[in-house]
């Protein structure tokens, strides 16, 4: 008894790592076994809205019914992803946070690095609080260890996404295909052909194109890796911009946007509106947007329709896997266990399962597949988008990608709209070089 009483008395630090000077400065015990969540109020940030935000406060509800700790969290729709990331940097400097908040990696890295974070690993770890054996053994690991950099547990995640081409099976059909193409020449061919053999019910015929895709950074990464490159030497934290996978990637897109069988989206969610009208052949995308486009196509001219994996230079496919995970804001010890606590349920099997009806996200639990027998039967496009998640690859987790990104789209337009390709390589590569320093 003494010794715990001692413990209690004498071992005592702020909360996680990060700055030391942090006005966070609430001591803290480093026991976590003996800190109580009971009767804890945790404030929770997320960017999801309609459907996905209803069933997540019915789910919320059910926490703060259920939990025996009397933990009640209030989730906060706090704005679109770049919303919460300006909220969170202004809120680390003024010590306004919420106790959870959605972050990608790259954001969690600077907010940790910031003090506005802290590391997940003794609450996933704790003998009471934590993981049970098994139940760590159920998640998939490659989804965890995005959120492991450097040593530190900046995020757990509660559901993720890969880019997914959709294809138009009726009209490759029409064009003498029956499977996707494998190679970026065969896809090349087909988006060639495409456009001059428009879709039979494609009612306008005069807008008829192969690919429609958005310059956006995931995209770019998306064809980099498919062609075996990377965007960063995570070990040693080194962009690695400057290879012949992302020239080969700006090349094929402007010889073919010049060709006029590919195009730039210039209108936000544009591409799932043609790609329903039967107007564009393929589009690349996050596979959480395949009920919406599942919804367009029945409401247009509802043809038969799927998803698959880029075509390929390397031996097996690879998919770029992708979403925000949660962190844990500084606070008290109490606080920041019921968090954990309400984190740690929100990814058992039973609400996985529930999200992923509401969501159509990826589950981050094996078992949670079990309870989606009848949603695979139901949606085929998300089964075959399930199936390409061991050929998985992330993007960079370093904190300045917030920025490159910007600079990644950026390039595809000035790639497109003519600019030298070698110095707009070298142009991203010194930028995100100069970020990095």
């Amino acid at each position: 008894m003494m010794c715990g009483i001692l413990g209690l008395l004498l071992v005592v630090l702020v909360s996680g790592c990060g700055d030391p000077n942090s006005k966070l400065t609430e001591l803290q015990v480093v026991d976590l076994e003996m800190v109580d969540p009971t009767g804890q109020e945790v404030v929770y940030w997320y960017q999801h809205t309609r459907e996905r935000e209803k069933e997540l406060q019915e789910m919320i509800k059910q926490f703060n019914k259920s939990n025996p700790y009397d933990i009640s969290v209030k989730g906060e729709f706090a704005g679109s992803y770049k919303d919460i990331y300006n909220k969170m940097v202004v809120g680390i400097q003024t010590d306004v946070l919420p106790n959870i908040t959605v972050a990608y990696q790259n954001q969690a890295t600077a907010y940790y690095r910031d003090g506005g974070i802290v590391d997940i690993t003794s609450y996933m770890t704790s003998p009471k609080w934590g993981l049970k054996p098994n139940e760590r053994a159920d998640y998939v690991e490659s989804f965890l260890s995005q959120d492991l950099i450097d040593g530190i547990q900046t995020g757990f995640p509660p559901n993720r996404s890969i880019e997914v081409l959709y294809y138009n099976a009726d009209w490759m059909k029409e064009l003498g295909y029956d499977q996707p193409p494998r190679t970026w020449d065969e896809f090349a061919f087909l988006c060639s052909v495409a456009k001059k053999q428009p879709f039979s019910r494609n009612s306008g015929k005069k807008r008829s194109l192969g690919f429609l895709i958005e310059a956006d950074a995931s995209r770019l990464a998306s064809m980099v890796f498919s062609r075996g490159g990377n965007l960063a030497d995570l070990e040693n934290k080194l962009y690695t911009f400057d290879t012949i996978e992302m020239r080969l990637s700006l090349s094929w897109l402007r010889k073919w946007t010049f060709d006029g069988s590919v195009e730039l989206l210039s209108e936000k969610y544009g591409d799932q509106a043609e790609f329903a009208a039967g107007q564009v052949l393929f589009m690349l995308g996050s596979s959480s947007g395949i009920p919406f486009v599942d919804s367009a196509v029945r409401d247009g001219y509802d043809f038969k329709w799927s998803v698959t994996h880029l075509p390929h230079t390397t031996p097996s496919p690879t998919v770029n896997v992708y979403g925000a995970s949660i962190s844990l804001c500084k606070a008290s010890q109490s606080e920041e266990l019921a968090s954990w606590l309400f984190v740690k349920w929100l990814t058992q099997p039973e609400q996985q399962a529930r999200w992923v009806r509401a969501s159509n996200y990826f589950p981050v639990r094996r078992s949670t597949a079990e309870r989606l027998t009848d949603y695979f039967r139901e949606n085929p496009q998300y089964k075959s988008a399930y199936s390409l998640l061991e050929f998985g690859r992330s993007e960079p987790t370093i904190s300045s990608y917030q920025q490159v990104r910007k600079k990644m789209q950026e390039i595809i337009i000035d790639v497109t709209d003519g600019v030298n390709i070698e110095h707009a390589v070298n142009e991203l590569q010194s930028y995100a070089e100069e970020l990095n320093n």
